[in-house]
């Protein structure tokens, strides 16, 4: 009974330093996270109140901002553009590493855009200015009143595109057909511009580029896009993505064709 009643202060002693010990961890890991909360918060405004265009030169911002939208892009966007942003010519998807824009310059500022509101995604600050009428159809465009082409015509613009951009195997006498149909009735002009480089203030494409967002450039394919159409969707992710993350996403798909141009 002696020794046990000589053990109890000192298992007593023992507990309550075991007992201040784990206090003192819990504060410090408290302590720990509030500094967490509070770092990313500091760095989320910062992001937010940066200028979108200069975070990718911002050695601060930058490389946070660029893992962050890596992570949104692979989540979010990969599905379509590809993990590694080429896109994907079989589904009319474009490639975000090139100097191609189809809308804008490239700008994150203007990527930005166009992740909150989307291109014909039903958001009433989306791009929705430019679809590619469908030309074989009774009625090519909802929007406006245009005619339909016969498959004879369909050919003879298609000659005329493969002829500007290279091709040599084309009938001159349908070439010219085509570029009458291209200035007049088809009045493929209006979006893609007189001199057929297309507009990136609507997501009209130049046609004269060598470069297809559907396709490779074959008879059957640009015949088929002027019969069928075209009019690629991109989401709007105002109000399912946090606007830090659309703002990082936006910074990281300008990086990719930035690091292009540099390589």
């Amino acid at each position: 009974m002696q020794v046990n009643q000589a053990l109890r202060p000192a298992s007593a002693r023992s507990i309550r330093l075991r007992r201040i010990g784990l206090l003192v961890a819990m504060s410090l890991l408290l302590i720990l996270a509030v500094a967490i909360v509070l770092r990313e918060r500091r760095e989320r405004t910062d992001l937010l109140q940066a200028d979108a265009d200069r975070i990718i030169d911002d050695a601060r911002l930058a490389p946070k901002a660029l893992a962050a939208g890596r992570d949104v892009f692979r989540t979010n966007c990969a599905g379509c553009h590809g993990a590694d942003g080429h896109g994907s010519t079989a589904t009319g998807t474009p490639d975000l590493t090139d100097q191609d824009f189809l809308y804008g310059t490239g700008r994150a500022s203007e990527i930005e855009q166009i992740v909150l509101h989307g291109i014909r995604s039903g958001d009433d600050k989306g791009w929705n200015l430019a679809s590619m009428p469908a030309y074989g159809h009774s009625v090519p465009y909802a929007r406006e009143k245009l005619p339909s082409l016969s498959p004879g015509e369909i050919e003879q613009l298609t000659s005329f595109l493969r002829a500007l951009n290279g091709s040599t195997s084309e009938d001159p006498t349908v070439v010219a057909a085509g570029n009458v149909l291209y200035e007049g009735r088809g009045g493929c002009w209006d979006c893609h511009g007189r001199d057929v480089q297309g507009d990136a203030a609507i997501g009209a494409p130049n046609l004269s580029d060598g470069k297809w967002l559907r396709g490779d450039g074959s008879r059957r394919d640009i015949s088929r896009i002027i019969r069928e159409g075209l009019h690629g969707v991109s989401p709007a992710f105002r109000g399912r993505l946090d606007p830090a993350k659309i703002r990082a996403v936006a910074v990281y798909v300008a990086s990719l064709h930035a690091r292009k141009e540099h390589e």
